[in-house]
């Protein structure tokens, strides 16, 4: 029986525009062990270790998988399936183009190796396995990408202002086909992020001519291209999927994945302990993690920090929050340090406070341009006066006939967010910011973010906690914090905007960013937008988020993944040791 594991990772450079300038020079860019300390190798004389030889693994069987939070939709690619557990039924049945590898590189999956690109003019050649096929029996072919990108790019269709980003898309001139299996997408400009693009396939076949609006909204076709196909959800309990015996990638061990929907991580925490789930990846909490090392000889388990950022969010429509000066004297009225220290480091001791929105912490890349704000209540008291802010008889402070008392909304049921919440109320009390809790469960927290648009200008939410779900590189923020989704007379093409903040210079500098190859340049825009985003204080990032995910240790084949590609990344390798 083997010991549970805990993996402190630490992550190399981030790599998405950094492995187009390298591919270039026909170069495969190495990877780090985050296992390893590259400064001091291990010494030739030293007997190396003997590796345990992989246990025998059985055919098929059924893993239980819990989560705190239930999909809205099932479409990946519309505003209300932008979430991670819609991610994790998604991935498992439409394949992607790369996969975001845990040490952040990208592995080519449903192409033939890697793409063939030219610079000037911009182009990427994608060439699709031989032996891909849905499950079906149908080839996959040009014809599905084809279907995706007019999809997406279809401004007259119903779903148009649903689609959940257009980046890099909306650069795509025209495309040349050679074949059934290669396909050539020529862009206006450079897009340093392209191997996030064509992240879900879909079968063509089945979908053309449907209503993308509502046709993968509550089941997905039994034609699958992945390791896993859809047969039921039953809303509020649970989904299942089953294994696509036709897949052509790795073969799949598992009969059946049925992902069980919980909204409360104490329960969950308990059903694995006692064996009622498999696995399940919950938000790490002191408690939490002091339990599964309570439970080694049956779970195990590993934490990490990966792109996953927490932070508050600003609905800059809102009284008050409207202001610069009011955002940011809330900034310097948060112990944001403390809040790291008490909650996040006895899990990670590796945790900082965040001090920049677009580079994490432990990455060359990362400028602190957050730690103007650093904690100083007094300062923050001084800015209010200074706008000419005075404290009412109740000591919370009044501008121009403004009290600023504000909600803070987060998921229900999360201890750690909740905690979180009674830490900023208290620090803020003492500035003179009333801070309320409300809170929701799951799906309906998130509803009420959504953009101005489906919400009639003002969304019902005044801060909002909770946390992005990041990519190798800082590109999706262009659609998160840009201008472009608020002018009536062009497309929705920022829909991500909770915030509603636009800065036109911001705007640029992120579309700059997203155009620009040169990973030293690239690195510096996207600085000089987390510049102006410290300035403004729309959002005030919080931390690293530790990642988790445990399992029984008679099931191979996982490991964490920080990113948004979910610990169902390699789920066709997963299987039960004999």
């Amino acid at each position: 029986m083997r010991s549970h594991l805990v993996r402190r990772w630490r992550w190399p450079v981030l790599l998405t525009a950094f492995a187009l300038a390298l591919a270039a020079c026909g170069e495969d860019e190495p990877t780090v062990d985050p296992d390893v300390d590259v400064e001091e190798p291990v010494e030739e004389e030293e007997e190396p270790e003997e590796e345990e030889e992989p246990a025998a693994v059985a055919e098929g069987g059924t893993v239980l998988f819990g989560d705190e939070q239930e999909p809205t939709i099932l479409n990946g690619y519309l505003i209300d399936g932008n979430s991670l557990v819609t991610s994790k039924v998604f991935n498992n049945q439409f394949p992607a183009t790369y996969v975001i590898q845990p040490d952040l590189s990208f592995e080519p999956n449903l192409i033939d190796g890697e793409a063939e690109f030219t610079e000037d003019p911009f182009s990427v050649t994608y060439t699709i396995r031989d032996d891909a096929v849905w499950s079906d029996g149908t080839p996959i072919t040009v014809d599905d990408y084809i279907y995706v990108y007019e999809t997406i790019m279809d401004l007259d269709a119903a779903w148009a202002d649903q689609i959940t980003s257009r980046a890099g898309y909306e650069l795509i001139e025209d495309f040349e086909t050679d074949g059934d299996k290669t396909i050539t997408f020529n862009f206006t400009e450079p897009y340093a992020p392209w191997q996030l693009l064509f992240s879900n396939i879909l079968p063509a076949h089945v979908l053309d001519g449907e209503d993308f609006t509502t046709v993968l909204n509550d089941e997905l076709p039994d034609v699958s291209g992945g390791p896993f196909v859809f047969d039921s959800w039953d809303r509020g309990t649970q989904l299942r999927l089953v294994r696509n015996d036709a897949y052509w990638g790795d073969e799949v061990a598992l009969d059946e994945i049925i992902m069980r929907y919980l909204p409360d991580t104490t329960t969950l925490t308990q059903q694995m302990l006692g064996g009622e789930l498999d696995m399940y990846d919950p938000q790490p909490q002191i408690e939490l993690v002091n339990q599964l090392e309570g439970a080694a000889d049956r779970i195990e388990f590993e934490v990490g920090l990966g792109p996953v950022w927490e932070h508050f969010d600003f609905n800059t429509l809102v009284d008050g929050l409207d202001r610069d000066y009011v955002r940011q004297a809330i900034a310097l009225g948060i112990n944001r340090e403390q809040i790291v220290d008490t909650l996040v480091a006895p899990v990670d001791p590796d945790a900082v406070v965040l001090e920049n929105p677009f580079w994490m912490a432990n990455t060359e890349q990362d400028e602190p341009y957050y730690d103007q704000w650093s904690y100083d209540p007094d300062a923050a008291q001084a800015l209010l006066e200074d706008n000419g802010c005075e404290p009412g008889d109740d000591g919370i402070y009044v501008c121009d006939d403004v009290r600023l008392s504000f909600r803070v909304g987060t998921t229900g049921g999360n201890e750690r967010r909740e905690l979180t919440q009674q830490l900023m109320q208290a620090d803020l009390a003492q500035v003179g910011i009333e801070i309320t809790i409300e809170n929701d469960e799951g799906a309906a927290f998130f509803e009420r973010l959504n953009t101005p648009e489906n919400c009639d200008g003002v969304c019902d939410y005044d801060i909002a906690l909770f946390a992005w779900v990041g990519s190798p590189n800082p590109s999706g923020n262009a659609n998160i914090y840009g201008c472009d989704g608020f002018d009536e007379e062009e497309p929705t093409v920022r829909p991500q905007n909770w915030t509603v903040f636009c800065d036109e210079e911001l705007t640029n500098i992120m579309d700059e960013a997203n155009s620009t190859v040169d990973p030293d340049v690239n690195a510096d825009l996207w600085n000089q937008a987390a510049s102006i985003m410290a300035d403004n204080v729309p959002v005030i990032p919080l931390f690293q988020q530790p990642q988790l995910v445990a399992f029984d240790n008679t099931l191979t084949g996982p490991r964490l993944n920080a990113t948004n590609q979910t610990q169902f990344w390699n789920s066709a390798e997963w299987a039960y040791t004999q």
